[in-house]
């Protein structure tokens, strides 16, 4: 069976259907898929693409209803599988979404990217659940499989970074670079040489990177925090608020980018504007950040109920 060609898409690229631009009409896309249904009957292909548009409505029940549906329809599409546990991980169900990823891959196909698939977003959950071995094993496993998409390699990288495996975590990284030449993943070995305290590895990219860069907030924040990690606590305090000025400049209330909102809250922490960085950062988890952004909201939240002492200094001091 063919599925859907942007099911298929998405389900071998790990994003979420919250961080991709809504198609015309999924409303009226419902209504046909149902109209063709009654008339010509139910497939595991027509439910998986009604599926798609519920969830571009954000109607996950809905969504998971049709997805287990086309599971039982055709019981050896792993991407089918891939999409009920997606759907079913993203309406807080992860013990659910786990046990159909092992269903799906207890099938007897001879897909490796799609079993590479599944294996990813088995890492992501278990990353969610704070089980870095085991997520780490799936992450390896699925690149080994499929080498070629780059936000894998990205998945693997912060499981390294949790883990503070640091010289792990930069080998992933340069074999991800080698392997699909991905801008993404210089700027990942750039975070990565700071996390590791490497920061005259990662300086001199930094500045290249200020030179050369048109937008310069993301790289003024990264090299706020080596100004940081090196005592320079002014020079980077000016460097997160010439950052703040261009995010400003550049995020649209209405419609906030996603990386903007991050970086926002992100320079907002460094400065110890605490409220402001936990709001921003909410503002972010309910526009679909991933797990890393509710870690950060659940970490601000728990410091600022904390009872502050005589001696304190106020958050905005931090």
């Amino acid at each position: 069976m063919h599925l859907h060609r942007w099911l298929l898409a998405l389900l071998l690229s790990g994003c979420t259907v919250f961080q991709l631009a809504a198609h015309e009409g999924p409303e009226h896309e419902i209504e046909a898929l149902t109209e063709k249904m009654k008339t010509s009957g139910e497939s595991a292909e027509l439910l998986a693409d009604r599926a798609i548009e519920y969830r571009l409505l954000g109607k996950l029940p809905e969504a998971i209803k049709d997805l287990e549906r086309a599971v039982v329809l055709d019981t050896q599409s792993m991407a089918i599988q891939r999409a009920l546990a997606h759907a079913l991980y993203l309406d807080g169900k992860a013990d659910d979404a786990l046990a159909t990823i092992s269903r799906g891959l207890r099938a007897n196909v001879d897909e490796p990217a799609e079993i590479a698939a599944l294996r990813i977003l088995r890492a992501e959950i278990l990353r969610s659940k704070k089980d870095y071995l085991k997520a780490l094993e799936d992450a390896n496993a699925a690149i080994e499989l499929h080498n070629l998409n780059p936000e894998w390699y990205v998945l693997l990288s912060d499981i390294q970074r949790l883990r503070k495996a640091h010289r792990e975590r930069l080998a992933g990284i340069e074999a991800g670079i080698k392997a699909t030449g991905a801008w993404i993943l210089e700027i990942e070995r750039v975070e990565a040489l700071i996390d590791a305290g490497n920061l005259d590895a990662a300086l001199p990219i930094i500045e290249s990177e200020l030179r050369e860069s048109r937008i310069k907030s993301s790289w003024l924040i990264r090299r706020a925090r080596v100004r940081q990690a090196q005592g320079k606590h002014e020079d980077a305090a000016d460097d997160l608020k010439a950052a703040l000025v261009e995010i400003g400049t550049r995020l649209n209330p209405k419609t906030p980018d996603l990386p903007l909102l991050i970086d926002k809250a992100r320079a907002l922490e460094m400065l110890g504007d605490t409220r402001d960085a936990l709001n921003t950062y909410k503002t972010a988890r309910d526009k679909g950040a991933d797990d890393s952004v509710k870690d950060k909201i659940k970490a601000l939240e728990e410091s600022t109920s904390k009872p502050a002492g005589p001696d304190a200094p106020s958050p905005k001091a931090q």
